[in-house]
């Protein structure tokens, strides 16, 4: 009976497993297609927006160009996942995986993106003043083509399973309605001979995207100073942690992020000696995980007769320091 049970795990472990890769190769696959279109667009925006004038293609080049950063990422986060499953070996010394990789990419891009921004703006202020023609028809057909391209990456994107890429989807979605509000600007220019109409658009594009790629790079920074979390200050937790029963002190708290929502916290926790050190240790980390999302926690359990000794031996050793300096 038991062999029976053990075997239907096994074919139920599996087949989930194979469904799982499955998962991953398909929206590997849709990123691919995603890739190629966009930068397709992207390089013909470039060459449209310089052919036509048109700062406001430019601009939505630049937004383009923060959805194949985006893409890239979630590539790249998929394709570390998948080996992180498979080939343990190599990648032994990276007991945390890669998650860092995708924040570094995301600091980049967002750099990048501010810099290219700002420059635009710079444009588009300059133009608004001193207007030069603009291709209307051409943008049109340009941002046209990009708004179809659009459709096509949110459309493989659209049943994502990871979650990389179902932000990656929201990010095509965005440069969607940039490619919409490009297209009535070239149709507005085209009835009423306004140039100005193009700078604004380009202006307004640029803020918006320097608005997004402000909060990519801030996010990233918090992330690689290994900054405390939103999810709960560090007094929050030192008081929850207070509360269970057998908690005597706690000391050397450290809460950072791995990746942005991946938390992890390590502590020390001093209990009575004659307690059950297991029965808190589980209580503890069943708190942390439910209450402030610590699904990763380092807690080193200490008996307060240990931790009254090395604190003997602190403020012994901090004597003889001090008599030394005298």
């Amino acid at each position: 009976m038991s062999h029976n049970h053990s075997h239907h795990n096994h074919d139920h472990s599996h087949d989930h497993g194979h469904s799982h890769h499955a998962e991953i190769a398909n929206d590997s696959r849709a990123l691919k297609i995603a890739m190629a279109c966009t930068s397709s667009i992207f390089i013909a925006q470039v060459v449209g927006g310089f052919f036509s004038h048109s700062l406001a293609l430019l601009s939505d080049a630049g937004h383009m160009l923060a959805d194949v950063g985006a893409l890239v990422i979630a590539f790249l986060a998929l394709r570390f996942y998948a080996r992180s499953q498979t080939d343990t070996e190599k990648l032994r010394r990276y007991t945390f995986g890669f998650r860092r990789i995708e924040v570094l990419a995301a600091l980049v891009n967002g750099v990048v993106l501010l810099g290219i921004c700002s420059f635009l703006m710079y444009e588009a202020v300059e133009r608004f003043f001193r207007p030069q023609e603009v291709l209307s028809l051409e943008m049109i057909v340009v941002a046209t083509i990009g708004l179809i391209a659009n459709g096509i990456s949110a459309l493989v994107l659209y049943k994502s399973h990871h979650i990389s890429t179902r932000s990656a989807y929201l990010h095509v979605m965005t440069d969607l309605l940039s490619s919409v509000a490009v297209i009535i600007g070239g149709v507005l220019i085209y009835y009423t001979h306004q140039s100005w109409i193009d700078s604004l658009l380009s202006f307004g594009i640029s803020l918006f995207i320097i608005k997004s790629a402000w909060r990519l790079v801030r996010s990233s920074g918090i992330v690689l100073m290994d900054t405390a979390p939103d999810e709960g200050s560090k007094d929050d937790i030192e008081k929850a942690l207070f509360e269970i029963d057998g908690v005597v002190s706690v000391h050397d708290i450290h809460i950072w992020q791995i990746s942005p929502g991946e938390n992890t916290i390590s502590a020390h926790i001093v209990v009575p000696s004659d307690s059950h050190h297991d029965g808190i240790l589980h209580e503890i980390r069943t708190m942390l995980e439910m209450k402030f999302l610590l699904v990763h926690s380092t807690i080193q359990i200490e008996s307060q007769n240990y931790s009254d000794e090395q604190h003997c031996d602190s403020c012994q050793l901090q004597e003889k320091k001090g008599s030394k300096t005298v």
